[in-house]
């Protein structure tokens, strides 16, 4: 039985990944054509998306849509699940089903949705339309995130700041906050890559500037160009950069504490 676990995981990772590495390989291959026998080594893809303007404003635009959406889901992420798990609330269960209702609804359903709610309410399609559209969808991830971290502290130590005096807000910012600080680093870092990747909902409220994920799907639409393979392993690169920041910084900051 152990050996067809260990069958059943490699098969899920490498279906995971394989798909990764071929994309790798054929980044670096001389040809135009992405297809097996590989025709040499090169790095002339990865130098024409660094040259290509029209990517590098998306890729800009990506990261004054991302930095916002993290930050908002976040900061209302741990308020929510604050309001979840630790501290008395009425109609719970009401607010968690409205809560999670943007990742139970189908994605194109939320997108057409906003797009006329813009669109009856005379507002025009924008940035700021992307970073509100993508923080009503990724605002479940992020609480529920935290709210898996806050759940696991013991109320005793809260309890304990309290018959030692200490008042609500000193109790949560000495007790309550670094202890959900791992969590509040995972919701910005999860937040972070999900808005950068998020397309669907990006794609129907975008306007005239327009993130790096609709640029390249619309690149895949017309045209298949090897240097697409180049930066997609540039922003899986990006993205494991990302992760592995974080986890050095929980690290230390555990160290520290």
């Amino acid at each position: 039985m152990s050996r067809i676990a260990t069958f059943w995981v490699w098969g899920v990772f490498g279906f995971m990944y394989l798909p990764i590495a071929m994309i790798l390989l054929f980044s670096l291959n001389a040809s135009d054509v992405m297809a097996f026998p590989l025709r040499g080594f090169t790095t002339q893809w990865y130098q024409a998306i660094l040259a290509d303007a029209r990517l590098g404003a998306g890729f800009v635009t990506t990261l004054w849509v991302a930095f916002p959406v993290a930050i908002f889901t976040t900061f209302f992420g741990a308020i929510a699940a604050l309001a979840l798990t630790l501290y008395p609330m009425r109609g719970r269960g009401v607010f968690v089903v409205v809560l999670l209702l943007p990742f139970i609804v189908p994605r194109l359903i939320l997108a057409v949705s906003q797009l006329i709610f813009l669109k009856e309410m005379g507002i025009d399609r924008s940035l700021w339309t992307v970073i509100a559209g993508q923080s009503i969808l990724i605002l479940p991830f992020a609480t529920l995130i935290i709210a898996s971290v806050l759940i696991r502290i013991d109320r005793r130590l809260i309890e304990a700041a309290a018959d030692l005096g200490a008042s609500r807000w000193s109790s949560f910012r000495r007790v309550v906050l670094p202890l959900m600080s791992n969590g509040i680093l995972a919701s910005w870092v999860i937040s972070f890559v999900l808005s950068s990747s998020e397309y669907v909902l990006t794609a129907f409220l975008s306007g005239r500037e327009q993130p790096l994920s609709v640029l390249v799907a619309s690149d895949f639409r017309f045209n298949i160009s090897p240097s697409l393979n180049a930066l997609a392993v540039l922003i899986v690169l990006g993205n494991i950069a990302l992760v592995v920041l974080a986890e050095s910084i929980r690290r230390r900051s555990g160290r520290k504490t």
